[in-house]
């Protein structure tokens, strides 16, 4: 961490937390700013690494001016920020719970031991912020050299280089993925949280009142993205019940060795994204237990189990989305399962010592 940005209108707080955060932290350099007025502007031109921010200024309780610093930061340039405040009202937007980069303290006799807690643990993720805007811009920087400098898109153009640039960003992002050299994480096939605002194929959902880690509170979205759109003949969704791995492992067969087993976990769903109707899906660390979607259990719910007008709640939350191809992975195996032809019963090893025979093959007796 290079850069915190203080935001207070009283000056001896900023004194105080400017002299704790350079004893604890070796060559981090403090802005301050005490006229609320200018703190969009100040956080737009110094882009710090973290915002202590305070929102009262004076006395005043109603309408405090920190407060729509704290939403610029939110909806506009977020960075990881302290809320450091005597405010006990409510704010909006709201501060989320749990969030990693969002931290509220209330401001009292020793409480800046606390923003200093809070400083040191946005450390470790500070680096990895670096390194998606480095990324982005080198990304953009491409785009703009290649796409637009070598004339492929009229100058006048404007619509085509905003739309034409939107697909590279997104392609080189994926690139740089593939020229690390590295297998994907298997928690990369999510968009967490959800993607968009309607729901899509292979969208996660799990009831609003179960537990994260609950399996059989969770469902697989199975129908077609575009007859999920809001407004457009929306009625009733297709989804798949989840539950834990052991639905799909207590039918594999499994050998009693651990790396066999897991091979065969490997070689027969994994590496095909499904077996005899058992869709697995990886954890998500915290948010997401391990799953299996049952593509032969299936359920039909209503569009408003998901999403609802303002104001109201839905039984279901989106938790997650597929990415691409992976979600075109989910349709596939939906189809292929969907799909298959009921077939008799047969004698199918009476076929296979046929196909030895007519082979030439004759394997020694074991």
């Amino acid at each position: 961490m290079r850069k915190v940005l203080i935001i207070d209108d009283e000056q001896g707080i900023i004194n105080i937390l400017r002299e704790e955060i350079q004893a604890n932290f070796e060559g981090i350099k403090c802005v301050c700013e005490s006229d609320f007025n200018q703190a969009v502007e100040c956080i737009e031109r110094e882009r710090p690494d973290a915002v202590v921010l305070d929102l009262l200024e004076g006395a005043v309780t109603a309408d405090p001016p920190g407060q729509r610093t704290w939403k610029s930061i939110w909806e506009g340039r977020f960075c990881p920020v302290i809320i450091y405040t005597a405010f006990g009202g409510e704010l909006h937007p709201p501060v989320p719970e749990n969030h990693p980069f969002v931290k509220l303290v209330v401001k009292g006799a020793g409480t800046e031991a606390q923003v200093i807690r809070h400083l040191a643990s946005f450390q470790p993720l500070v680096q990895s912020i670096w390194t998606v805007h480095h990324e982005l811009d080198l990304v953009l920087q491409r785009v703009l050299r290649d796409t637009a400098g070598a004339a492929l898109i009229p100058g006048t153009d404007t619509t085509h280089l905003v739309h034409a640039a939107r697909r590279r960003v997104a392609a080189f992002m994926d690139e740089k993925t593939a020229s690390e050299g590295r297998s994907l994480f298997s928690w990369e096939l999510y968009l967490v949280p959800a993607f968009g605002e309607d729901p899509l194929t292979g969208d996660l959902i799990r009831r609003r009142d179960a537990s994260w880690n609950d399996p059989e509170a969770y469902r697989l979205i199975l129908s077609a993205s575009c007859d999920l759109v809001t407004g457009r003949n929306e009625q009733t969704v297709l989804v798949a019940k989840c539950s834990s791995p052991h639905a799909m492992t207590e039918r594999m067969s499994l050998p009693t060795d651990q790396r066999r087993a897991s091979e065969r976990i490997r070689d027969r769903a994994l590496s095909s994204g499904f077996w005899n109707g058992f869709l697995p899906l990886p954890e998500f660390p915290s948010q997401i237990p391990y799953l299996v979607a049952n593509l032969k259990d299936l359920e039909v719910i209503q569009h408003t189990s998901i999403i609802v007008p303002d104001g109201q709640v839905a039984e279901y939350d989106r938790i997650a989305s597929i990415d691409s191809p992976f979600r075109e992975q989910i349709t596939w195996a939906f189809l292929s399962t969907l799909g298959r032809p009921g077939m008799p019963e047969r004698d199918l090893q009476s076929w296979a010592d046929g196909i030895l025979d007519a082979a030439g093959v004759r394997p020694e007796a074991t």
